[in-house]
């Protein structure tokens, strides 16, 4: 029992922590780069519940190839940017951003 508890904090010691990335390429003389990343979320170019200005934006065709449920019950996919919004076709209300959803295709 003992000399798996050592065995254990060997391993432990070693390894590196968790908290810290590490280079996957290491080179003579170099050193890794931190990208900094945001810490709030890029805001999308239209806010749920917008009315869209009608003629504007692109209706997104052909869901299914994007990984997307099919459009049912009067709403449909719109691309505004490099976003998918689903909105309702008759008043043109956003209803829920879906980019997430997508698959690579995207």
């Amino acid at each position: 029992m003992l000399n798996k508890l050592i065995l254990v904090a060997v391993i432990a010691a070693t390894l590196p922590a968790m908290g810290h990335a590490q280079c996957r390429i290491a080179v003579a003389g170099s050193s890794c780069v931190v990208v900094p990343q945001p810490l709030v979320p890029k805001p999308g170019p239209v806010a749920i519940g917008d009315v869209l200005e009608r003629g504007k934006y692109s209706m997104l065709m052909n869901a299914r190839y994007y990984g997307l449920p099919t459009v049912s019950d009067g709403w449909v996919y719109m691309q505004i940017e490099d976003e998918i919004y689903r909105v309702d076709w008759r008043s043109h209300t956003v209803l829920e951003r879906v980019t997430h959803q997508a698959s690579r295709n995207w």
